[in-house]
């Protein structure tokens, strides 16, 4: 881990916040989140819903009046196929890499050799009451949603072409769940590692994987985060937003 990440892990960054850069793009029924940073160049990170592809066209030149032009990276933070399904409407209108975790490379290729997939964390049948439906209770098809991709992250490094954006690895929702973080404008991109309730309360559901998410939580909480983005749910603005998780087993 290098110096910068240690330090703000630490809470003792030796540099004064930024303002922060990403904005929240969903339909009307709040499904899944996309979110856009807004960097030198754009990143859009999960697409989500074709819908949710068509409004961040949109929302690029009427809102932040740039081109699609300047977006130059999507991010998946896991493969559910939710948070992916935008990414052909959106490669229609902008020739741009979709990057996500390396170790979802690693499960599809274990797949093919017929190797059991490791750490399912969805539980069939199961509802949240108050949360949203989700579509992601069983694991994501890696071997058609691995094509998609055309660049592997790996923990620690900062995004291509983005340095101040560092990834997380965050197992525990799907072995393949990374976070983004931003240690100059304290924010969190969390997936579906975290989402919110109603209330806008932080929720994290428990799966099979016990451990490992748990060393994701530890890590999570330690980092300093001014806003949390979920995956579903609202983005929560806090000092400590993560103090009042609640997880369910």
């Amino acid at each position: 881990m290098d110096t910068a990440l240690e330090q703000s892990q630490s809470g003792n960054a030796p540099f004064a916040p930024q303002p922060r850069q990403v904005h929240t793009i969903t339909d009307r029924f709040s499904m899944a989140n996309t979110y856009l940073i807004n960097d030198d160049r754009m990143i859009i990170v999960d697409p989500g819903s074709e819908l949710n592809a068509r409004l961040t066209i949109e929302y690029i030149p009427r809102f932040l009046h740039r081109s699609l032009d300047e977006v130059d990276l999507i991010v998946l933070t896991h493969l559910h196929p939710d948070h992916t399904a935008g990414i052909e409407a959106l490669r229609r209108q902008c020739q741009t890499p979709v990057a996500a975790s390396a170790v979802a490379r690693e499960i599809a290729e274990g797949e093919a050799q017929g190797k059991r997939l490791p750490g399912i964390t969805h539980r069939a049948g199961q509802a949240l009451p108050g949360a949203f439906h989700h579509l992601d209770i069983l694991p994501p098809p890696y071997a058609s949603q691995v094509r998609l991709i055309d660049i592997w992250l790996n923990d620690v490094e900062g995004l291509p072409g983005h340095p101040n954006w560092r990834i997380i690895a965050s197992p525990g929702h799907t072995p393949e769940s990374l976070c983004l973080y931003n240690p100059f404008t304290r924010e969190l991109l969390c997936g579906d590692t975290v989402i919110t309730i109603e209330g806008g309360g932080p929720l994290v559901r428990g799966g099979a994987d016990r451990r490992r998410l748990e060393e994701t939580l530890r890590t999570l909480r330690a980092l300093p985060v001014h806003y949390l983005y979920p995956g579903h749910g609202r983005p929560i603005l806090s000092r400590h937003p993560l103090d009042n998780m609640q997880v369910e087993w």
